[in-house]
């Protein structure tokens, strides 16, 4: 990404998609973004009870606007590339927007419209939003902590999670040996359980995406066995933010795997 310095200060780029916006002429020169993601809640009145009481809390959409401009030769030149910002930033899925001076984490958007500010011969202000349905940044390079071996049922370790925030886990578990049950719990989150049973031989993969909330077997889709056996949970395990003691074992006559976690920091702002 480049960088331009000016009078008044120092431009930033932003990355969309893996595209530079600056290859389409647009520099940004602020960016406003919520402090924290606006949060939802319910509330129950009770009666004769004073206050309220929260029920349910939720992180919903946020907003981030880019502030830039579109510098071209003429004015002719000018309106071609801002019709062509336009059709690039159109999507229909969540794509990755990377801030230059940012450069750690992403944001997972979606372009809404451009808000065209002024326009003077051959240069134009332009406001650029983008909705985050998914509020929250994330590390562009995941935490991938040792991967550890576990021989004995129960075993526990712990891994550190500096985020702002919970964060879930792609874990993935290579089979030492058959194996007919496994579970994996956050002792630092009350009933954070996984349970699965299933006949798994030696050398065996099983991959769980606790973001996308999916399960494979040697590389295919393979949900069969969750929530059997053990304690019978299915709640896909999350990393809390700080320090988090994993469990690790099984209701076999012993334990032979290696598990590995890999996931990404996630930020307020």
């Amino acid at each position: 990404m480049t960088r331009i310095s000016i009078i008044s200060g120092s431009l930033f780029d932003a990355s969309f998609d893996g595209t530079d916006l600056s290859d389409k002429l647009f520099y940004c020169y602020d960016i406003k973004k919520p402090l924290i993601p606006q949060q939802s809640q319910t509330l129950i009145d009770i009666p004769k009870r004073p206050g309220l009481i929260q029920a349910s809390k939720k992180f919903i959409q946020n907003n981030l606007i880019l502030y830039g401009f579109i510098e071209c030769t003429n004015y002719a030149d000018l309106k071609l590339k801002l019709q062509d910002l336009s059709a690039f930033l159109y999507s229909d899925n969540d794509k990755q927007l990377i801030l230059s001076n940012e450069n750690d984490r992403y944001w997972n958007t979606q372009f809404l419209s451009p808000e065209i500010i002024g326009e003077r011969d051959n240069y134009s202000l332009v406001n650029l939003e983008f909705n985050c349905n998914d509020p929250f940044g994330y590390a562009v390079t995941p935490d991938t902590p040792d991967d550890q071996t576990i021989t004995v049922k129960d075993d526990t370790y712990i891994i550190a999670n500096n985020g702002h925030y919970y964060a879930r886990p792609i874990i993935t578990i290579t089979f030492n040996q058959a194996q007919t049950h496994i579970y994996i719990q956050n002792n630092n989150i009350v009933g954070n359980r996984f349970d699965i049973a299933k006949s798994f031989g030696s050398s065996s993969t099983l991959e769980i995406d606790s973001k996308n909330e999916t399960i494979k077997l040697n590389g295919a889709f393979n949900p069969i066995g969750l929530g059997d056996g053990g304690q019978g949970k299915a709640e896909f395990i999350v990393l809390a933010k700080g320090s988090n003691e994993l469990a690790v074992g099984t209701d076999d006559e012993s334990i032979d795997i290696s598990i590995n976690f890999s996931f990404r920091k996630v930020y307020f702002y």
